[in-house]
């Protein structure tokens, strides 16, 4: 990544003087960095962590997703609906670093995603044309197929993040209702809701019968979404901290409520890696909501935060941030590094620890 902008300092926050009150400790740093909130996150970053700024533009082209496809050595993601009220799908060749529009027939509205054997596993919010729906696009041809568009006939509201539970191929999303806040989707038949699929690669051919389940409710609005590395938890983001409003500004004025969530929460995941259960609260952010969220090898919890990537230790203590000073929605480990959406611009880190799915997705 030669002539690219990149970042190598490592900080300390002194958590113990800013808890003290002295508030000098809240002001962070004025360029990208690692900043050690515990004394673990040197060790989990490695010794020579890097941050490198890949591409930067005027709109907010680098969203959300973040799926790597081994076939085209490329990583796939999409834009903000905010930026000029359409969504783009991009990728970028994770050699040449040349980033292409993608277009795929069914996927409309595009946020979250998955890889699924070698393809993408898109959440399609839909539109006040097309209901939202989980849609299966193969990059190496250019088509795709829609997976699952209603729940016994109630159109989703605007599905946002997908997973995949490896041992049983099941597919775990969420369905938040910001595509009618955002002025983009009809009115909601759904609360705001967790919902698992039985697993669509065998059950499309009705080998056995496809089912459907709501798996957790109780969110204000439920993002992000994935497993522990052995499947025995599962974390599901709640970012209704962040408002959307569909007037005046047709969807695109957001606004923040500190006294609702901006929240990791907590399940076990129970019955044969079939249902949740014993909800509780794993970690709050201090800056802005966690919306994508990833675990590490280790079981270290990863999210896109409102300043950059936070990351906690399975016990919930926060032990550093990779530190953009803006937003980043979404993240992605592949083998070499992590692929970071900050909106207008794109990172890729460099550290030490390995992303639990990376040799399941990307080896």
């Amino acid at each position: 990544m030669a002539d690219k902008p990149t970042f190598t300092n490592v900080v300390d926050y002194e958590i113990k003087r800013a808890h003290s009150g002295d508030f000098s400790q809240t002001r962070l740093p004025d360029k990208p960095c690692f900043i050690a909130y515990d004394p673990s996150f040197r060790k989990l970053i490695g010794s020579s962590p890097k941050l490198t700024l890949v591409e930067q533009r005027a709109d907010k082209f680098a969203h959300e997703a973040g799926v790597y496809i081994k076939s085209t050595n490329k990583n796939y993601f999409t834009s903000n609906y905010q930026s000029n009220k359409t969504i783009e799908n991009y990728s970028i060749d994770c050699k040449t670093h040349e980033i292409t529009e993608d277009k795929f027939a069914d996927v409309v509205t595009a946020n979250g995603a998955c890889h699924y054997d070698d393809k993408i596993l898109y959440c399609c919010q839909g539109d006040f044309n097309t209901p939202s729906a989980l849609v299966l696009a193969d990059p190496s041809t250019g088509k795709s197929e829609m997976i699952l568009n209603n729940f016994y006939g109630r159109q989703f509201n605007s599905i946002n993040d997908v997973v995949i539970h490896h041992a049983n191929d099941d597919i775990w999303f969420t369905d938040p209702t910001y595509g009618y806040e955002q002025a983009f989707r009809p009115p909601p038949l759904l609360p705001s809701q967790a919902s698992q699929k039985t697993g669509a690669r065998a059950l499309r051919y009705t080998i056995k019968p496809c089912q459907i389940w709501c798996v957790a409710d109780g969110f204000v609005q439920c993002n992000g979404l994935c497993f522990s590395p052995d499947y025995s938890k599962m974390y599901i983001t709640d970012t209704g901290a962040l408002q959307a409003h569909a007037s005046p500004a047709g969807g695109q004025n957001f606004s923040a409520n500190p006294r609702l969530p901006a929240t990791i929460y907590e399940f076990d995941v129970v019955e044969n890696g079939t249902r949740l259960a014993n909800r509780r609260m794993f970690a709050y952010t201090d800056a802005g909501i966690p919306d994508g969220v990833k675990c590490d090898e280790t079981g270290n919890v990863y999210s896109g935060c409102g300043d950059g990537v936070h990351v906690w230790d399975a016990r919930g203590t926060l032990l550093g941030k990779i530190y953009v000073g803006s937003v980043v929605a979404n993240f992605n480990f592949t083998k070499d590094g992590i692929w970071m959406m900050a909106e207008e611009k794109l990172f890729f880190c460099e550290i030490g620890a390995k992303g639990c799915l990376v040799d399941i997705e990307c080896v």
